[in-house]
């Protein structure tokens, strides 16, 4: 799903945390920034001034202004055009320096919303860029309960009365950490990392069956929620055993890919049985997934076990 955000949104979001002024340009409060636009195609979101590939968010300092204000002023004013572009949504003067008077003439013109702050170019250009990339990334919404599992995120799924929120239940009062139920909301905030969150009505909330609405939060306390975490692995809970043969099965389990938002994400089937303690089994697929990504595989070692035996033998 396409994210964007509006220079209002944007100012009122990190007018605070950067000491933010909107100066001028306030013919422009909804005009977008949006990853998908081609108003800054190939170059970054947002960076020091670039008038070849324009960003959406241009921040200039000490260095950009001085720059400037050594033009001539016929060059000065096609700068200046240039900069206050339809490509650019923000200019932000960054060291608490006082923008030139074509600048405020040319945003209240509708070219650009013209911000500034006493905060340094990078320290502004490192925040944008943090809230930006999550505001704007690519988002989806997955049934399940998604949950920090001994500090790795895992997504549980499976069909409706399949037991997911008991089972996330029993995994709390094992000291692991509700993240989301029913709806968690993932985000791809790199390009080979998700986050996954909860939508601010169900923060905290985990309905179980006969029970109804449990609030974690109160009922555990603080530490069995946590906010966010990075999606690395899905638990499927499945009546039926997947197509793979017997043997490989029983050496390997239920284990596939799936694609999320273009990135793969390991899948590991457990099947529901009577009496099959399905916490425990959560646990030991993370510990083996952690083990998987440091390189160790149980089921190869037994291989190579029983080949090193045979040559022995033969």
């Amino acid at each position: 799903m396409e994210t964007t955000l509006s220079v209002d949104t944007v100012y009122q979001s990190l007018k605070e945390r950067l000491g933010l002024s909107w100066i001028a340009g306030h013919r422009t409060p909804e005009k977008v920034l949006s990853t998908a636009g081609n108003h800054w195609n190939n170059a970054t979101l947002v960076g020091h001034m670039n008038l070849i590939h324009p960003h959406c968010v241009q921040v200039l300092g000490e260095r950009e202004l001085t720059y400037l204000d050594g033009l001539d002023a016929g060059t000065l004013e096609s700068r200046l055009l240039q900069l206050f572009n339809n490509e650019s949504v923000i200019v932000l003067i960054a060291d608490d320096k006082t923008p030139l008077p074509e600048m405020i003439q040319l945003a209240n013109q509708g070219g650009a919303a013209l911000f500034t702050s006493k905060l340094s170019t990078q320290e502004l250009i490192s925040t944008l860029q943090y809230y930006l990339s999550e505001a704007l990334a690519q988002t989806t919404t997955l049934h399940g309960v998604f949950m920090e599992v001994l500090g790795t995120g895992v997504l549980i799924t499976g069909e409706s009365n399949m037991g997911k929120s008991e089972l996330a239940l029993e995994l709390i009062s094992r000291g692991q950490r509700l993240i989301a139920d029913d709806a968690p909301e993932f985000a791809r905030v790199t390009p080979d990392t998700l986050q996954g969150r909860c939508p601010a009505m169900l923060q905290d909330m985990l309905e179980v069956r006969g029970l109804g609405i449990l609030n974690i939060r109160a009922m555990y306390g603080d530490n069995a929620i946590k906010f966010r975490k990075y999606l690395k692995l899905i638990i499927d809970l499945c009546y039926n055993q997947s197509n793979l043969d017997q043997d490989k099965q029983r050496l390997h389990g239920f284990a596939r890919k799936h694609q999320l938002l273009g990135i793969e994400v390991p899948v590991i089937e457990i099947p529901v049985a009577p009496s099959r303690n399905l916490a425990v089994l959560v646990e030991a697929s993370v510990r083996k997934h952690l083990l998987l990504e440091s390189g160790y595989d149980a089921a190869k070692d037994l291989i190579q076990r029983q080949q090193h035996r045979l040559e022995n033998e033969s």
